[in-house]
Protein backbone atom coordinates (compact mmCIF):
# COMPACT_ATOMS: atom_id res chain seq x y z
CA UNK A 1 0.00 0.00 0.00
CA UNK A 2 1.44 3.39 -1.00
CA UNK A 3 1.17 6.45 1.19
CA UNK A 4 1.81 10.07 0.36
CA UNK A 5 1.09 13.27 2.27
CA UNK A 6 1.02 16.96 1.53
CA UNK A 7 0.06 20.14 3.36
CA UNK A 8 -2.31 22.77 1.97
CA UNK A 9 -3.13 26.16 3.44
CA UNK A 10 -5.87 28.69 3.03
CA UNK A 11 -6.71 31.92 4.85
CA UNK A 12 -8.65 30.27 7.70
CA UNK A 13 -7.41 26.74 8.47
CA UNK A 14 -4.44 24.46 8.04
CA UNK A 15 -5.41 21.13 6.50
CA UNK A 16 -3.34 18.00 6.21
CA UNK A 17 -4.28 15.63 3.38
CA UNK A 18 -3.22 11.99 3.44
CA UNK A 19 -3.74 9.87 0.35
CA UNK A 20 -3.84 6.10 0.67
CA UNK A 21 -3.73 4.15 -2.55
CA UNK A 22 -5.47 0.81 -1.98
CA UNK A 23 -4.39 -2.37 -3.69
CA UNK A 24 -6.82 -3.38 -6.49
CA UNK A 25 -7.58 -6.59 -4.65
CA UNK A 26 -9.12 -4.67 -1.74
CA UNK A 27 -11.44 -2.12 -3.33
CA UNK A 28 -13.34 -1.80 -6.58
CA UNK A 29 -14.43 -4.05 -9.34
CA UNK A 30 -11.96 -5.01 -12.04
CA UNK A 31 -9.01 -3.90 -9.84
CA UNK A 32 -9.37 -0.18 -10.30
CA UNK A 33 -7.71 0.65 -6.96
CA UNK A 34 -9.97 3.20 -5.27
CA UNK A 35 -8.36 6.15 -3.55
CA UNK A 36 -9.27 7.30 -0.01
CA UNK A 37 -8.31 10.62 1.50
CA UNK A 38 -8.47 11.67 5.16
CA UNK A 39 -8.80 15.39 5.84
CA UNK A 40 -8.38 16.88 9.25
CA UNK A 41 -7.40 20.07 10.98
CA UNK A 42 -6.36 20.64 14.62
CA UNK A 43 -9.35 20.83 16.97
CA UNK A 44 -11.96 19.54 14.50
CA UNK A 45 -13.31 16.05 13.73
CA UNK A 46 -11.74 14.16 10.83
CA UNK A 47 -13.68 12.87 7.84
CA UNK A 48 -13.05 10.69 4.81
CA UNK A 49 -13.89 11.30 1.17
CA UNK A 50 -14.20 8.03 -0.73
CA UNK A 51 -15.13 8.21 -4.39
CA UNK A 52 -16.86 11.53 -3.82
CA UNK A 53 -18.79 10.40 -0.69
CA UNK A 54 -18.50 12.33 2.59
CA UNK A 55 -18.09 10.12 5.68
CA UNK A 56 -18.11 11.87 9.07
CA UNK A 57 -16.14 10.14 11.84
CA UNK A 58 -17.70 12.22 14.66
CA UNK A 59 -20.20 9.50 15.84
CA UNK A 60 -17.33 7.02 16.14
CA UNK A 61 -15.31 9.53 18.13
CA UNK A 62 -18.28 10.08 20.46
CA UNK A 63 -18.61 6.34 21.06
CA UNK A 64 -14.90 6.07 21.82
CA UNK A 65 -15.11 9.02 24.22
CA UNK A 66 -18.13 7.47 25.98
CA UNK A 67 -16.31 4.14 26.35
CA UNK A 68 -13.26 5.87 27.84
CA UNK A 69 -15.42 7.73 30.37
CA UNK A 70 -17.27 4.51 31.30
CA UNK A 71 -13.98 2.68 31.84
CA UNK A 72 -12.63 5.56 33.97
CA UNK A 73 -15.77 5.60 36.15
CA UNK A 74 -15.58 1.81 36.59
CA UNK A 75 -11.96 2.04 37.70
CA UNK A 76 -12.76 4.88 40.11
CA UNK A 77 -15.66 2.90 41.61
CA UNK A 78 -13.41 -0.14 42.04
CA UNK A 79 -10.73 1.94 43.78
CA UNK A 80 -13.26 3.48 46.20
CA UNK A 81 -14.70 0.05 47.02
CA UNK A 82 -11.23 -1.40 47.65
CA UNK A 83 -10.25 1.52 49.91
CA UNK A 84 -13.46 1.28 51.96
CA UNK A 85 -13.06 -2.48 52.29
CA UNK A 86 -9.43 -2.16 53.36
CA UNK A 87 -10.39 0.38 56.02
CA UNK A 88 -13.25 -1.78 57.26
CA UNK A 89 -11.11 -4.93 57.31
CA UNK A 90 -8.28 -3.31 59.26
CA UNK A 91 -7.32 -5.24 62.37
CA UNK A 92 -9.99 -4.68 65.03
CA UNK A 93 -8.94 -4.92 68.69
CA UNK A 94 -10.75 -7.56 70.73
CA UNK A 95 -12.01 -4.86 73.06
CA UNK A 96 -12.07 -1.11 73.08
CA UNK A 97 -14.12 2.07 73.19
CA UNK A 98 -16.12 3.90 70.57
CA UNK A 99 -17.63 7.37 70.33
CA UNK A 100 -19.18 9.58 67.72
CA UNK A 101 -22.33 11.19 66.35
CA UNK A 102 -25.50 9.59 65.05
CA UNK A 103 -27.88 11.57 62.81
CA UNK A 104 -31.21 10.21 61.64
CA UNK A 105 -34.66 10.89 60.29
CA UNK A 106 -37.85 8.90 60.82
CA UNK A 107 -41.59 8.59 60.57
CA UNK A 108 -44.05 7.73 63.33
CA UNK A 109 -47.64 6.81 64.10
CA UNK A 110 -49.37 8.24 67.17
CA UNK A 111 -52.26 6.86 69.19
CA UNK A 112 -53.69 9.59 71.47
CA UNK A 113 -55.14 8.29 74.74
CA UNK A 114 -57.14 11.16 76.16
CA UNK A 115 -55.59 14.47 77.07
CA UNK A 116 -52.57 13.20 79.00
CA UNK A 117 -51.29 10.08 77.23
CA UNK A 118 -50.02 9.12 73.79
CA UNK A 119 -48.52 5.92 72.42
CA UNK A 120 -46.16 6.19 69.45
CA UNK A 121 -44.37 3.71 67.18
CA UNK A 122 -41.69 4.78 64.73
CA UNK A 123 -38.98 3.77 62.27
CA UNK A 124 -35.82 5.79 61.76
CA UNK A 125 -32.81 5.56 59.48
CA UNK A 126 -29.52 7.40 59.61
CA UNK A 127 -25.75 7.31 59.65
CA UNK A 128 -23.07 6.98 62.32
CA UNK A 129 -19.89 9.04 62.14
CA UNK A 130 -17.12 8.01 64.53
CA UNK A 131 -14.88 10.55 66.20
CA UNK A 132 -12.02 8.72 64.44
CA UNK A 133 -11.94 6.81 61.15
CA UNK A 134 -11.00 3.65 63.11
CA UNK A 135 -14.17 3.81 65.22
CA UNK A 136 -16.16 0.58 65.18
CA UNK A 137 -19.25 2.31 63.75
CA UNK A 138 -17.62 4.91 61.50
CA UNK A 139 -19.55 5.38 58.25
CA UNK A 140 -22.13 2.76 59.22
CA UNK A 141 -25.76 3.08 58.17
CA UNK A 142 -28.47 2.67 60.80
CA UNK A 143 -32.04 1.43 60.99
CA UNK A 144 -34.12 1.43 64.19
CA UNK A 145 -37.64 0.40 65.20
CA UNK A 146 -39.05 1.61 68.48
CA UNK A 147 -41.96 2.79 70.58
CA UNK A 148 -42.55 5.34 73.31
CA UNK A 149 -45.31 6.06 75.77
CA UNK A 150 -45.75 9.61 77.03
CA UNK A 151 -47.68 10.83 80.06
CA UNK A 152 -48.10 14.60 80.44
CA UNK A 153 -45.24 15.07 77.97
CA UNK A 154 -42.75 12.87 79.81
CA UNK A 155 -41.93 9.65 77.97
CA UNK A 156 -40.17 6.31 78.18
CA UNK A 157 -38.69 5.11 74.90
CA UNK A 158 -37.22 1.77 73.79
CA UNK A 159 -36.35 -0.08 70.61
CA UNK A 160 -33.89 -2.07 68.50
CA UNK A 161 -31.22 -1.00 66.01
CA UNK A 162 -29.14 -2.59 63.25
CA UNK A 163 -25.94 -0.84 62.14
CA UNK A 164 -24.41 -1.93 58.82
CA UNK A 165 -20.72 -1.18 58.35
CA UNK A 166 -19.12 -0.36 54.95
CA UNK A 167 -17.85 -3.97 54.70
CA UNK A 168 -21.38 -5.33 55.16
CA UNK A 169 -20.93 -6.69 58.71
CA UNK A 170 -23.71 -5.73 61.11
CA UNK A 171 -23.97 -4.92 64.82
CA UNK A 172 -27.24 -5.16 66.79
CA UNK A 173 -28.31 -3.40 69.97
CA UNK A 174 -31.29 -2.50 72.08
CA UNK A 175 -31.82 0.92 73.62
CA UNK A 176 -33.93 2.78 76.12
CA UNK A 177 -34.23 6.44 76.98
CA UNK A 178 -36.29 8.98 78.87
CA UNK A 179 -37.14 12.51 77.81
CA UNK A 180 -39.74 15.13 77.22
CA UNK A 181 -41.77 15.59 74.03
CA UNK A 182 -40.32 18.52 72.10
CA UNK A 183 -37.10 18.36 74.11
CA UNK A 184 -33.99 16.21 74.38
CA UNK A 185 -33.42 12.78 75.91
CA UNK A 186 -30.76 10.66 77.58
CA UNK A 187 -30.44 6.94 77.06
CA UNK A 188 -28.29 3.82 76.96
CA UNK A 189 -27.72 0.91 74.59
CA UNK A 190 -26.86 -2.77 75.06
CA UNK A 191 -25.05 -4.55 72.22
CA UNK A 192 -26.59 -7.99 71.71
CA UNK A 193 -24.69 -9.45 68.75
CA UNK A 194 -23.63 -9.06 65.16
CA UNK A 195 -22.59 -10.78 61.94
CA UNK A 196 -19.24 -11.62 60.33
CA UNK A 197 -16.34 -10.35 62.41
CA UNK A 198 -18.80 -9.11 65.03
CA UNK A 199 -20.65 -12.34 65.77
CA UNK A 200 -20.93 -12.61 69.54
CA UNK A 201 -19.96 -8.99 70.22
CA UNK A 202 -21.05 -7.46 73.54
CA UNK A 203 -21.02 -3.91 74.76
CA UNK A 204 -22.92 -0.88 75.96
CA UNK A 205 -23.02 2.86 75.55
CA UNK A 206 -24.68 6.03 76.77
CA UNK A 207 -26.00 8.80 74.58
CA UNK A 208 -27.58 12.24 74.64
CA UNK A 209 -30.23 12.96 72.02
CA UNK A 210 -31.11 16.33 70.46
CA UNK A 211 -34.23 16.93 68.37
CA UNK A 212 -34.56 19.61 65.69
CA UNK A 213 -37.60 21.19 64.05
CA UNK A 214 -39.24 18.59 61.73
CA UNK A 215 -38.65 19.02 58.02
CA UNK A 216 -42.18 17.79 57.24
CA UNK A 217 -45.33 16.89 59.16
CA UNK A 218 -45.31 13.34 60.49
CA UNK A 219 -41.52 13.10 60.52
CA UNK A 220 -38.82 13.47 63.13
CA UNK A 221 -35.16 14.52 62.75
CA UNK A 222 -32.55 14.30 65.46
CA UNK A 223 -28.93 13.56 66.28
CA UNK A 224 -27.15 12.10 69.27
CA UNK A 225 -23.69 11.92 70.77
CA UNK A 226 -22.67 8.46 71.99
CA UNK A 227 -19.80 6.94 73.92
CA UNK A 228 -19.39 3.28 74.83
CA UNK A 229 -17.25 0.17 74.94
CA UNK A 230 -17.31 -3.26 73.31
CA UNK A 231 -15.77 -6.71 73.61
CA UNK A 232 -15.35 -9.38 70.94
CA UNK A 233 -15.28 -13.13 71.76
Amino acid sequence: MKKSSKTTKNSNQRYVEMSIRSPPSLIGKGGDGAELRNYFCPGSPSFTIMRGQFINHKPLQKRRCFMKKAIALSILSLVVTVVLTMEANAQIPKEGTNSGTCAYSGTFKALPMGQERVQMTYESMGVLIGDTSSDLLHNASLRCLGALHAVKGEYNNSGFCVATRPDGDQIFWTYKSTGKLGGGAKGSTTTVGGTGKFAGIQGNSEYTEFFVRPAAEGTVQAYSRYKGQYKLP
